[in-house]
């Protein structure tokens, strides 16, 4: 045999090792090409922009997040004005940069480690990335899809630490940083960092993994964040802050309806199906670190309490891949041993698990149609300036960015009115906060009818919501009256009533 034969042989041996991966990066594409722009990404690149304009953070930008969450999106908004290249387009290919190099330092970390004698790493990586790729749909590119691309070296660092092996300093080091990202992208996602690594400290018996380098790394630079906030940004400590546990924390969604539609029953339910499958098994290595990190990752959502998609998929996700181990390692038992499980019992458990991932899509692909309403806007007039009446972000996000136009107001949404109004609707509330929340009612007004008054905007969304009325909302304030009386009212598309300036024609 030549050495022509031989290395083509050997190509045709390695190349089917990676047809799942390239697999999984194609029909990430694919989805990216289907999804519309997600709303909270859009809103970070406008309020991005604008920051590289100059305008101030918690002055002329209100937003409800510490600045982290604009700084996520700076770097595509100023790579769009650099290249010409569309911010969202630019996003898209950051955070798959951002995969591609989460998963090969994570493979680095677990090259030698002895999980893989029971499970597949190239399965583990293919699955993993399409968690971090294909699953995401709408929530691609937010807060927690980023925060759980970067928690995955620390994860696979946690691993070889859990099987009491010591990893090289390159991998804590990046473990560290990426765990250091989690916390400061959203500090509630810090809770996956101490599961996590109280887990690896229980399968070690170690307790010392707890204070492992990587964790003193990530705490160093969330402490260091703080420190830059309370310095740089000392209006969002003074002024934010209070005003976000009165009117913004409090806004929770209702018990029952939290805890019975798709995030929590699908969630208990892939970890039940997995526990099943693979009974005591499911407590070993790795199944119960992926566990270990999933609950984790749940505390967020569950303190939040909104329940919203984007806040349960790292949670769901990485249930997900534990669910999927579980059944290729079902499946290899079986084709291993006579005596494993039969395809009468690995088959079903492989289509079920299907079905739950396809649940979940949905489930992270739930978005606003705004397509109606963008097309009626660009009648009106090219790269329109736009404010909202209304609580709901999704109205002009990413609806501003798809015409081309201007967002103009200072904060995305109305959302110190859907505070107030929710707790007016949900408590029973005394005097002093009664008053409290009618001053901030009158202030978000005022912040929009300052907005309308000096940037004039050309087109004015006005939701017609159920029980409460925007137009009297607005005539409720005299000077927001004045402003109002410059327009008319054009059409109404679905929900939204859309307003024009009279002197634009």
């Amino acid at each position: 045999m030549s050495v022509t034969e031989i290395g083509r042989g050997v190509r045709l041996a390695v190349l089917p090792r990676w047809l799942p991966l390239a697999a999984v990066f194609v029909a990430a594409l694919i989805v990216r090409a289907i999804v519309p722009a997600n709303t909270d990404v859009s809103w970070g690149l406008t309020m991005a922009e604008k920051w590289l304009d100059g305008a101030r953070l918690y002055i002329d930008i209100i937003e409800v997040n510490p600045p982290a969450t604009v700084y996520l999106y700076v770097l595509p908004a100023w790579l769009a004005r650099l290249t010409g290249l569309r911010a969202e387009i630019l996003v898209d290919a950051l955070v798959f940069l951002a995969a591609g190099l989460s998963l090969s330092f994570s493979a680095r970390a677990l090259r030698l480690a002895r999980l893989f004698d029971t499970v597949p790493g190239d399965a583990l990586l293919a699955l993993t990335a399409a968690a971090i790729m294909v699953l995401p749909a709408h929530v691609f590119g937010e807060r927690e899809h980023v925060a759980l691309i970067a928690f995955l070296p620390l994860l696979a660092v946690m691993a070889r630490r859990a099987e009491g092996a010591s990893p090289d300093w390159l991998s804590i080091v990046v473990a560290g940083i990426g765990g250091g990202f989690v916390a400061i992208i959203k500090p509630y996602l810090a809770a996956a960092l101490v599961t996590t690594a109280l887990a690896a400290a229980v399968y070690a018996r170690n307790w010392r993994i707890v204070f492992a380098a990587e964790n003193f790394i990530a705490a160093g630079l969330l402490a260091a964040y703080v420190g830059f906030v309370l310095l740089v940004y000392p209006e969002f400590n003074a002024n934010m802050v209070p005003l976000l546990m009165l009117v913004y924390v409090p806004v929770k969604e209702n018990l029952f309806s939290f805890y019975t539609h798709v995030a929590i029953p699908l969630w208990v339910t892939v970890l039940l199906l997995t526990a099943r499958l693979i009974k005591r098994q499911a407590l070993a290595l790795p199944f119960g670190l992926l566990m270990a990190a999933s609950v984790g990752f749940s505390i967020s959502y569950f303190v939040q309490r909104k329940g919203w998609p984007y806040h349960s998929y790292p949670m769901i996700a990485l249930a997900l891949v534990m669910l999927a181990l579980a059944v290729i390692r079902l499946w290899r038992q079986g084709a291993e041993t006579s005596s494993g499980p039969r395809r009468s019992e690995w088959i079903p458990a492989g289509c079920a698990a299907v079905g739950m991932a396809v649940v979940a899509f949905i489930w992270f692909n739930l978005a606003e149609d705004r397509q109606a309403l963008a097309a009626a806007i660009r009648t009106i007039k090219p790269h329109p300036k736009i404010v909202q009446f209304s609580v709901d972000l999704s109205v002009g996000h990413p609806l501003t960015r798809q015409v081309g136009g201007v967002w103009v107001g200072r904060a995305g949404q109305l959302w110190m009115t859907l505070g107030a109004e929710f707790r007016r609707d949900s408590e029973k509330l005394d005097a002093e906060t009664a008053a409290r929340l009618e001053a901030i009612t009158a202030y978000d007004r005022q912040l929009l009818a300052e907005d309308i008054a000096r940037e004039r905007p050309d087109v004015i969304l006005v939701q017609r919501s159920r029980g409460f009325d925007w137009m009297a909302w607005a005539n409720a304030d005299p000077a927001m009256a004045a402003q109002i009386k410059a327009y008319r009212a054009d059409r109404t598309v679905d929900d939204m009533v859309i307003l024009r300036r009279a002197d634009d024609g």
